[in-house]
């Protein structure tokens, strides 16, 4: 029985990289690498750009159901003739960082700096690929719109990495953003990340009955939360959550997935009870 490609939501610009006779398996522009034994085959299209197959980084990353995963993280799926016909699934190079971003596996860190140091670096090697020349002016600008969001919204140093890589691949530097990250809190020592939940998940790990929305305006009224906007596509106002710098010491911001421009509060499991307490909830 012929295997189903993994669902993609391929745009009419992306479809056209790809010719409908093009059989990626036996075209000279495949690269075959190999990430701790999990093969990861690399294409490039029409306009010389890598695409990873999905399946293969789906599975280097550790996810239990690659064909869920792609279908949840990747943006600009798309796919394209495999050997022996039928269709493979193929993804860009910001949806291979999406799927770094939700792995859970511990090596998903050195899986992207696999892929930025020795895979991209080779296949620009083999002149097949070779990056489109870049708008700095643009990048730029809009490396300084996100040092504004930065300073805004402060978020976590691992919230900001995938930023400093953009940044470094357009040849650019962006200091603000960090290149190596451990989340914790400002004051604590040790120099490890601390772990963190959401108010919601730590409210009932601590048996704490209280609703999550009335304890966020319980921090906000003791100056440990705020709340701040922005427009959406609709051009209207959409509130968020955001930690201030005295909450800095009980939680991060992090980036939320749905929207970069909001930032999603966590708190350290350690010093939760201690916060709790504070604000009268403990």
């Amino acid at each position: 029985m012929q295997s189903q490609p993994i669902s993609s939501n391929t745009r009419p610009d992306v479809a056209t990289r790809f010719g409908n006779t093009e059989n990626v398996s036996r075209d000279p522009s495949v690269f075959p690498f190999d990430f701790d034994g999990a093969a990861v085959r690399v294409i490039t299209d029409n306009l010389g750009e890598p695409w990873f197959v999905a399946r293969d980084v789906a599975d280097a990353l550790g996810y239990s159901k690659p064909e869920n995963a792609v279908a949840r993280h990747c943006k600009a799926a798309t796919t394209t003739p495999k050997q022996g016909g039928g269709f493979m699934t193929v993804i860009p190079e910001r949806d291979l960082y999406r799927l770094v971003m939700k792995s859970k596996l511990p090596a998903a860190e050195r899986f992207e700096k696999w892929v930025v140091g020795q895979v991209l670096p080779s296949i620009r090697k083999t002149g097949t690929y070779a990056a489109r020349p870049t708008d700095n002016s643009k990048v730029i600008g809009e490396l300084a719109i996100l040092e504004c969001f930065d300073r805004l919204l402060k978020p976590a140093p691992s919230s900001k990495m995938m930023l400093a890589q953009i940044a470094t691949n357009n040849g650019l530097d962006a200091k603000f953003l960090p290149g190596y990250a451990v989340d914790s809190a400002p004051d604590a020592a040790g120099g490890s990340s601390m772990p963190t939940k959401s108010a919601t998940a730590l409210l009932k790990d601590n048996g704490i009955r209280y609703a999550p929305a009335a304890f966020n305006h319980a921090l906000e009224a003791h100056g440990f939360l705020k709340h701040l906007q922005r427009k959406n596509s609709k051009g209207e106002m959409v509130p968020f959550w955001s930690v201030t710098e005295k909450g800095l010491q009980y939680g991060k911001n992090l980036t939320s997935p749905q929207c970069p421009r909001e930032t999603q509060p966590h708190w350290y499991v350690d010093r939760f009870l201690e916060l709790a307490k504070l604000v009268g909830k403990a």
